[in-house]
């Protein structure tokens, strides 16, 4: 006997997307960098925000946002980056604002 399955042939099936970006402005100090992580690993988990794991427990987002500040460190970070773990996906930071959220 075999399970039934989910799908039938020629049924579209919705997919949650792998990778996720989005653009952070350094430089607007209103924007929240690790809220917009947690609600873009959300989107590719396809899970609540309150039930992504939280970030504060894998680093400072405080110093993730000073560590790209040039005001902060007097240098110019565009080509530096942070690759972190979160909730089975990679998240990496690039110093130009590109933010990429990937499912491992």
């Amino acid at each position: 006997m075999t399970a039934p399955s989910s799908t039938h042939p020629g049924t579209p099936v919705a997919t949650v997307p792998r990778t996720t970006s989005f653009t952070h402005d350094w430089a607007d100090g209103d924007d929240d960098l690790a809220t917009r992580i947690v609600e873009a690993v959300a989107e590719i988990t396809d899970q609540d925000e309150t039930h992504v794991e939280r970030l504060y427990d894998r680093l400072d987002p405080d110093s993730l946002n000073s560590l790209f500040s040039r005001t902060d460190t007097n240098r110019y970070a565009a080509d530096s980056l942070v690759m972190f773990t979160l909730e089975g996906c990679t998240v990496t930071v690039y110093g130009s604002g590109l933010v990429v959220v990937q499912r491992i």
